[in-house]
């Protein structure tokens, strides 16, 4: 109202004393509601007071629901835990020869390299061990571990080149690791590539007694073998040719470019970034480019016997040369290379009878210049032979390092692979 209208009202009110400003009816209405709303009120807060008491002693009054608690979603974790550095896996200083079945080698020309004799550790027989919360969450519920082997063609780098792919894998609610391993470097004798595996095979032992330390059961733990080049041929010969891949029930592995032996014929690459093949995953169409010219070798022959003799502990130093005819390339029927290559097949993927047929993703580029692209028609064709599962991932203008990819299509690939991984993680460790 504005001030006339209120002079208006106030004499009006003054001439007529009995006219109420509030009709009865009203007040009546009023009366009721308000004390009904206090009261309202105050019973609430008291029910409030109430509750938070019996909450606050629900172990007193209350007895424990026997229903277990549900299983935390994966979803719900990013990647916070544990992350053990630098575990040493070596046992009372010695790793343990792993080939040995009652006392002798199973595997016909090993013991000609290490005598059935364990090894003593080094500075290199350490893990890293990623441990998320999720896994930390279900400690008596199955777990699943994924453990990385590093590359570096057996000879350099370490295993922090897998660290991104640990924490990777770990995000997702899984177990990882990182494994170190002997450099099988041209001065040591008393090392080879069964070492490794015999390094590899100890480091899971840890693993899976360091996790039943830390409250896991160790009869719910499933493994994959990953890696990455050589680490990837590693990763591969463990899931071929290892007796004792039971310590923790490996369940499939994953081949970052990894060779699949030494002879000239796994190191051909094409020409040109801009040549192909029509099918580069045939061995038949592979040898008809070799044969053809279409194709070339990576490495000339005496690289590939070089790297044998590495396989070996270098023992064939001096024989080397004989090895060879003069025009360069490897005479098979040389006794020293017969005796070499009685050791070395054991290494080579496409020898060896397997027993185990393990799951396995593949992925290789079409522009590698180190391993070249013929590894994989090979392995392929093994895999096929044995019936093994497997997924294969080609990235055509990738090279040898697309696990770090620089080309639109090697990005898409690897995103492809991690995909594939997730789907086998899900698939055999069952979560």
């Amino acid at each position: 109202m504005d001030k006339k209208n209120d002079n208006e009202f106030e004499k009006l009110i003054e001439e007529n004393p009995n006219l109420e400003r509030w009709p009865k009816k009203a007040k009546i209405i009023l009366g009721i509601i308000i004390p009904f709303a206090i009261l309202l009120i105050i019973a609430l807060i008291i029910v409030i007071i109430y509750y938070q008491k019996k909450l606050s002693n629900k172990d007193d009054d209350i007895k424990p629901d026997p229903t277990p608690t549900p299983t935390p979603s994966i979803d719900t974790y990013t990647y916070f835990g544990n992350i053990l550095y630098n575990l040493t896996y070596d046992d009372n200083g010695k790793i343990e020869n792993s080939f040995k079945i009652d006392g002798y080698n199973h595997i016909d020309g090993v013991d000609n390299i290490n005598d059935n004799k364990d090894y003593e550790k080094n500075e290199r027989n350490i893990y890293d061990l990623y441990i998320p919360q999720y896994a930390m969450d279900r400690k008596n519920d199955y777990n699943g571990i994924l453990l990385w082997v590093h590359g570096g063609g057996w000879t350099a780098l370490n295993k922090e080149m897998m660290d991104f792919f640990c924490k990777l894998i770990s995000t997702q609610g899984y177990i990882s690791a990182t494994v170190g391993y002997t450099l099988l470097t041209p001065e040591f004798k008393e090392f080879n590539i069964f070492k490794n595996l015999d390094e590899i095979t100890a480091c899971i032992k840890a693993i899976k007694n360091k996790l039943i330390n830390l409250g896991f059961d160790g009869d719910k733990l499933y493994l994959a073998i990953g890696g990455y080049s050589s680490g990837a041929h590693l990763s591969l010969l463990y899931s071929y040719l290892n007796s004792k891949n039971d310590i923790i029930p490996l369940k499939f592995i994953v081949d970052f470019v990894g060779p699949i032996g030494l002879l000239p014929k796994h190191f051909y690459k094409l020409k040109s970034i801009n040549e192909t093949l029509p099918n580069i995953e045939d061995v038949s169409i592979i040898e008809e480019a070799m044969r053809k010219g279409d194709i070339v070798q990576v490495y000339n022959n005496i690289t590939s016997i070089n790297l044998m003799n590495v396989f070996t502990g270098n023992k064939f130093n001096d024989s080397i040369n004989q090895m060879l005819f003069p025009n360069g390339t490897i005479d098979f029927e040389n006794e020293k290379f017969k005796e070499m290559y009685k050791i070395v097949k054991n290494a080579f993927i496409p020898e060896i009878v397997d027993k185990n047929k393990m799951p396995t993703i593949c992925i290789y580029g079409g522009a590698d210049d180190v391993l070249g692209i013929t590894a994989f028609a090979y392995l392929k064709q093994k895999m096929d032979i044995d019936k093994r599962e497997y997924a294969y991932i080609y990235s055509r203008y990738e090279g040898h390092y697309l696990m770090f990819p620089q080309t639109p299509d090697g990005v898409q690939k690897i995103r492809d692979t991690l995909s594939k991984i997730t789907q086998y993680l899900k698939k055999y460790f069952g979560y």
